[in-house]
């Protein structure tokens, strides 16, 4: 455990409030820190049941398998139609849209057992109010809310449950650990922007308009002006990509071989585009994932343990996704929130065990609302040099949406700014950010990811995968039967299902559901 880790679990363990929430930078170790405090209320039988609730059916899928190395079985992205997880089960990890559509499940369920409820990136719940109050009415029973997140505010005025605000609206955590104090601690890797300038020309309201990024448009236009710069067709976004993928080449030539780099496009149409320009420039197309491929998930996982040198995103790679060895970026995306921002650069801020010293580099346009983030995350480095802390946070009003009218982008040139936003002046030292050599203990080994250089052997099979398993070949048997016998699958499944004394395949424990398949595989042979 990090030090951080180990102060924010003794305050939760202190505290006599029914919620805690953790506000951590992403990379920080958020997800080890919440399954600890699990592992240590189940062993202390303070709940007998965990419930996850993250914002992606990748994360829940992700917190499973970390949760596999705790000795916690979660059973991930279950369908509320399934009913409660089976008994062989320490609990779930679904997605706030599946609790929204489904509270009374999960309701009861909180009932039946002490339930410990962790809400990963809990201001989701504010981005649809039906999710908040389907959240607080499925988890009102819960014997303890722990609430995760590295951006613990939101865009817009939406409360989040649980979570306590002071007099002027600004969200207060229970314990907080920013970025400012990661770099100190070696935690997390420092970051250096590349802005990008240049000449754009589109068409709005009829109209020819030509403008850089220096010259001060309203709101409308600059929105246009941004979005004329990330065209996949114009010269703009070819420049910046060709620059970005020499420094990836640079940094793979050199101590980091299988270092990568994420293209952040605006939507499927533009990734799948931009995914041919970088094909034209390195030779090789990137795998492109947006949250319409169903194998999304297993697309990002084996990026993340390979070490092809690109890969292209939409929203999927925005939070909660665990890919260490990211290094370059490219913010192509015309999203100009804080939130979206600070989740977005929070990829490339996690450190891996080599090489010793790290950086990572993020281009992105010379959009005055972009520099200005990107400078408050530069003022958090400076501040981590000198051993300050940061005060003051600006508080994110949000971004109004574009009115549709007619646009259309002409072309544009990029030009890369003299003043490159960068996390290390030349000449200083990089002793700050170096990886020192403690020894790790087995826990932390468990869940520090390496880069996979060589061939590694698989991890073994967790027990939600095994399930996985065991239904799919269950699927194929019954199948087999079906056809062979002119049966319906329905009857076979219920055969099966009263030899092994179930109700149904989804309330099987593992145990019940290989007997069945054994049974079933008894059955198809006995008969050929």
């Amino acid at each position: 455990m990090r030090k951080w880790q180990q102060a924010a679990a003794a305050q939760v363990f202190e505290s006599s409030n029914e919620a805690f929430l953790a506000s951590a930078t992403p990379a920080a170790g958020k997800t080890t820190f919440g399954l600890h405090v699990a592992h240590r209320m189940l062993s202390e039988g303070r709940v007998s049941r965990v419930a996850v609730v993250a914002p992606t059916t990748h994360i829940c899928r992700q917190w499973a398998l970390d949760a596999a190395r705790y000795g916690i079985k979660l059973e991930p992205n279950r369908p509320n139609s399934a009913g409660p997880e089976p008994r062989d089960r320490h609990g779930i990890s679904v997605t706030y849209a599946t609790v929204a559509a489904g509270s009374e499940v999960h309701r009861r369920r909180c009932a039946e057992r002490p339930t410990l409820l962790i809400a990963d990136e809990p201001h989701h719940m504010g981005e649809d109010a039906s999710w908040g109050q389907s959240t607080v009415n499925a988890f009102r029973d819960a014997r303890f809310r722990l609430l995760l997140s590295g951006t613990p505010f939101r865009s817009d005025n939406s409360p989040i449950p649980w979570v306590t605000y002071d007099d002027e609206g600004v969200s207060s955590a229970d314990y907080d650990y920013g970025y400012t104090q990661a770099l100190i601690d070696n935690v997390c890797r420092p970051v250096t922007f590349h802005t990008y300038g240049g000449e754009m020309e589109w068409v709005s309201d009829g109209k020819v308009r030509r403008a850089g990024f220096d010259v001060v448009l309203p709101a409308p236009e600059a929105a246009r002006r941004l979005r004329t710069a990330l065209d996949a067709d114009g010269d703009w976004i070819t420049h910046v990509l060709r620059d970005a993928n020499d420094e990836l080449l640079k940094i793979r030539a050199g101590d980091h071989p299988n270092a990568g780099g994420l293209v952040v496009a605006m939507d499927k149409e533009h990734a799948d585009k931009l995914a041919g320009r970088l094909a034209r420039i390195t030779g090789e197309r990137p795998d492109v994932v947006h949250s319409d491929a169903a194998d999304a998930s297993q697309r990002i996982a084996r990026f993340s343990a390979g070490s092809e040198p690109w890969l292209v995103s939409v929203l999927m790679v925005s939070e909660g996704v665990d890919v260490p060895r990211l290094r370059v970026g490219v913010y192509a995306t015309n999203s100009r929130t804080e939130l979206f921002f600070r989740q977005v650069i929070g990829r490339f801020i996690r450190r891996t065990p080599e090489p010793k010293d790290q950086m990572a580099h993020v281009f992105l346009p010379s959009d005055p609302r972009l520099k200005r983030l990107a400078i408050a995350i530069e003022e958090e480095r400076n501040h981590a040099l000198v051993f300050e802390s940061k005060s003051g946070e600006e508080v994110e009003r949000g971004e109004r949406s574009e009115t549709k009218e007619p646009f259309k982008a002409l072309w544009s040139s990029a030009r890369r700014d003299d003043e490159v936003l960068q996390t290390t002046k030349p000449g200083e030292a990089l002793q700050l950010f170096a990886d020192p050599e403690p020894e790790i203990s087995p826990a932390l080994a468990a869940f520090t990811r390496t880069p996979m250089v060589a061939a590694a052997p698989p991890e073994p099979e967790t027990s939600f995968e095994r399930r996985e398993r065991l239904r799919a070949e269950r699927h194929n048997l019954v199948a087999l039967i079906a056809r062979r016998d002119n049966e319906p699958h329905s009857k076979v499944n219920a055969w099966v299902n009263r030899e092994v004394g179930v109700k149904s395949v989804d309330k099987a424990t593992d145990e019940q559901l290989e007997r069945a398949n054994k049974l079933l595989e008894r059955e198809l042979n006995r008969k050929k």
